[in-house]
């Protein structure tokens, strides 16, 4: 008896302690989950464009086939920066975050800049007069005098299109994706510094000529769009979060509002049950008479008395429960009788009683037996 009695004791604390904590338990679980499916869906780490990432549309492997002619790269999201090394490249891989000042003030202060798929406010800062004229695709050959771009050969731009540029006293190589005027050039294409795209026909090549000057120089630096970008491009609060952190966000307000919706749901239909205790039904009517006094319903109260004295007096002269009041006032054949069951919402609590008083007098006159007072 001893040892059943201890063994069971631990029973009644178990299961009130896994009731509280099986909503904390679920809800890890949830993020457990959410944050796997999250790491596993998610692309690998990195900007796009971005010099140290190495998904696929990163420019990791582009970075490290320029380490390899000791041309060093240096990434950066500071324009200030960016300009600072009269000696560099400067590889601008989204030239419309930039306003055209900045694009200005950089171009003053670098050595060389190369644009990437520039739309029409940086040309017309830059290279007034130049436009976008057309779109090539598949493998395209330089056709141009440019010893880099003879060196680098055709070049197979796969699934993907470039923009072709022209305008006046421009050096226009393959169609016009590649385009030049005193120190800066314009490549239309952004698909061909992605990792992913390097292994393709004459990509390497041309984008190493391109981005060192035809490895004339030793240093290029990497711009990426920053928190000093002013063009229309200009970055968003994500861009303080690490990559990715959107995702997390989005996931968290799923799973608060899935919350929301299942701690706030809808009660039920009500449900009968019986009193714990027999109420008297003169505390019944005391209470409802309290509570239209409280709401000031003088006319739900006239209404409530006006009905239980019709369905007696209906039931006295046997007439059915549900008889119009006129009838009933005509069997009575008393003057004002109508007006007494029938009539208009009593405007005070004066009238109000003087009309239970009326109502009181006309039971009396039909010979309505009184009712019990410990009715229940």
């Amino acid at each position: 008896m001893t040892a059943t009695a201890v063994a069971n004791q631990p029973a009644p604390l178990v299961r009130p302690l896994w009731r509280r904590g099986r909503f904390w338990l679920a809800l890890l679980a949830l993020l457990v989950l959410g944050a796997t499916l999250v790491a596993f869906l998610s692309p690998a780490p990195g900007r796009d464009l971005d010099p140290r990432s190495a998904s696929k549309g990163g420019s990791k492997a582009l970075a490290r086939v320029l380490a390899g002619y000791d041309i060093r790269v240096q990434r950066t999201t500071s324009i200030g920066i960016a300009g600072a090394d009269p000696t560099a490249t400067v590889l601008v891989v989204d030239p419309a975050a930039y306003s055209g000042d900045q694009l200005l003030e950089l171009v003053r202060g670098a050595g060389r800049v190369v644009l990437i798929d520039p739309g029409e406010a940086a040309l017309d800062v830059l290279l007034p007069g130049t436009q976008r004229a057309d779109s090539v695709t598949g493998t395209v050959r330089p056709d141009c005098s440019a010893a880099g771009a003879r060196a680098a050969g055709p070049v197979d731009l796969g699934d993907a299109s470039g923009d072709t540029y022209a305008g006046p006293g421009l050096q226009s190589c393959y169609e016009g994706l590649l385009v030049s005027r005193g120190r800066v050039d314009v490549l239309g294409s952004a698909e061909l510094l992605r990792n992913d795209a390097l292994a393709r026909r004459g990509v390497a090549a041309l984008d190493v000529n391109v981005v060192s000057a035809d490895r004339s120089v030793s240093r290029v630096t990497w711009l990426l769009p920053g928190a000093d970008a002013a063009g229309p491009g200009a970055p968003t609060v994500w861009d303080l979060f690490p990559s990715g952190a959107h995702r997390a966000f989005t996931w968290l307000l799923i799973v608060g509002v899935v919350l929301v919706l299942w701690r706030g749901r809808r009660l039920g239909p009500p449900v009968r049950e019986p009193l714990p205790v027999v109420v008297r039904a003169a505390e019944v009517v005391e209470g409802h008479g309290r509570l239209y006094q409280r709401a000031r319903a003088r006319d739900r109260a006239a209404a409530a008395l006006r009905g239980g004295t019709s369905a007696r007096l209906a039931r006295q002269l046997g007439l059915p429960p549900d008889a119009d009041a006129t009838r009933i006032a005509g069997l009575l054949g008393r003057p004002g009788a109508a007006e007494v069951l029938a009539g208009a919402a009593p405007a005070d609590d004066a009238r109000l009683l003087e009309l239970a008083a009326a109502l009181r007098q006309l039971e009396a006159v039909a010979g309505v037996p009184p009712e019990g007072k410990d009715e229940r």
